[in-house]
């Protein structure tokens, strides 16, 4: 009985894979790829962010490959567990009523050294609010942490509400360039010694 247990627990435990960063686009693959964890809400995000949020962690990907460093691209939802550098979970906000929220950042612990950072960095590019770091629940206890080896570069954007119609005619021309902004960030991170 006891080697039977231990395949079942083998095979039921994700393989940890490792990569220098771990890019994530909020809520792609849904409603689909919910039936992977039943039990769990499957949140479809706000409207537009399913089909927005692929865009940016593409390119951010794609820059970050291009830089030499070891990128997993992931979806909203993923059974793999990840010893990685960097995790950035990219998401798109909405907000009812509209235009009552803003740009935001949601991370596992109380390090707050690359959410400061990121504040820093799009503040630059970014006309709108911030919202407090953390100040939802879905931030502060972000389901992706759990399938990332703690690291201080792990990091939910909010890169803004696309329910605010201000918001969504500034950043559905930047799709492209704010995957550059995530991807000159994180290789920043990395190579200033932050990981």
């Amino acid at each position: 009985m006891a080697p039977l247990l231990a395949i079942l627990l083998v095979t039921a435990t994700p393989q940890l894979q490792t990569a220098d960063v771990l890019i994530q686009a909020g809520h792609q693959g849904r409603p689909a790829s919910c039936a992977l964890f039943p039990k769990r809400a499957c949140n479809l995000g706000a409207a537009g962010e399913r089909e927005n949020t692929p865009v940016i962690a593409d390119e951010a990907a794609r820059r970050l490959r291009a830089a030499g460093l070891r990128v997993v691209r992931v979806p909203a939802d993923y059974r793999e567990h990840y010893r990685v550098r960097a995790a950035i979970f990219i998401h798109l906000d909405g907000a009812d009523p509209a235009c009552t929220s803003g740009a935001s950042i949601g991370y596992p612990r109380g390090d707050a050294d690359a959410a400061r950072a990121w504040r820093a960095a799009y503040s630059r590019v970014f006309p709108f609010r911030f919202m407090p770091d953390n100040f939802t629940e879905g931030l502060a206890h972000y389901y992706g942490y759990r399938t990332v080896d703690p690291n201080p570069n792990t990091l939910v954007l909010e890169l803004g509400e696309l329910t605010c119609p201000a918001q969504r005619a500034w950043l559905t021309p930047r799709y492209r360039r704010l995957g550059d902004l995530i991807a000159e960030f994180v290789i920043a991170r990395l190579t200033n010694g932050r990981n």
